[in-house]
């Protein structure tokens, strides 16, 4: 098990953003001028959509290293079926089986602030990209995460510091992701967002269909990594403890 202990101690005294790194990508970037794509989500569980998606844009946009983060805060969910520790866990499982793949747990919620956090932690003119699915892009653009602040004023930050790569997720098909990129607010940040295409099996599968599966007692083998499948076998998961009424 892995002991997020001082990693969270580093964080939660931390008032700037920050990254804590559960594992270092051995062959991941190592100088200046190379290509970091963020995967930023709740992993809750990790999906086979998650891993399909970060693999499709390493390999569309050429990226050097994947770095899977996870922030101790979220601005949009308050409850996980999966502790920090079990979820953090699954994310090493799935990174660890790949040699430029990185972990880490970021102090802060917002996209602005992850970035900026990202900036940080990796050499000066690595270029990011943060990889989102269709639903995240409009949450990005919502002015109800930016009550402190002027909400052009904190994506002309992000911007500054990062690009996005959107995949269609559901219903939102790459039409539909342009045709949110024509909106008056989106538009003057448009030329650094790219929409890559996703595979239609994977279009509706998330971590909620995972979890309804398992607490209904279905199998969830075609929907999440091997390395998470065996996770959620154990009997000491959050899967197993709910399904036997633990």
């Amino acid at each position: 098990m892995v002991d997020l202990q001082p990693i969270l101690e580093s964080l939660t005294k931390s008032n700037r953003p920050k990254l804590g790194f559960v594992l270092r990508a051995p062959n991941g970037i190592s100088q200046t001028g190379q290509k970091l794509g963020v995967f930023s989500g709740s992993f809750n569980p990790p999906t086979v959509a998650h891993v399909r998606i970060c693999e499709q844009a390493q390999r569309q946009l050429r990226l050097h290293e994947i770095l899977l983060l996870l922030a101790i805060v979220n601005v949009d969910k308050t409850q996980f079926d999966f502790s920090l520790q079990e979820r953090a866990e699954m994310m090493l499982a799935v990174a660890q089986e790949r040699s430029d793949w990185s972990v880490a747990l970021c102090s802060h919620g917002r996209f602005v602030e992850k970035a900026k956090a990202v900036a940080e932690a990796y050499p000066e003119g690595t270029e990011v990209w943060f990889i989102v699915g269709h639903d995240t892009l409009v949450r990005i653009f919502e002015p109800r995460f930016y009550l402190d602040m002027p909400m052009h004023q904190a994506l002309e930050h992000f911007f500054g510091l990062a690009r996005l790569a959107v995949f269609p997720r559901g219903s939102a098909d790459e039409k539909a992701i342009r045709e949110f990129l024509s909106r008056d607010e989106v538009k003057p940040f448009a030329d650094r967002i790219v929409v890559l295409p996703n595979e239609p099996a994977l279009l509706w599968v998330s971590s909620t269909l995972v979890r309804q599966k398992l607490k209904q007692g279905e199998p969830v083998t075609e929907l999440v990594p091997p390395s998470v499948l065996k996770f959620l076998r154990s009997p000491k998961s959050a899967a197993n403890k709910n399904r036997n009424g633990g």
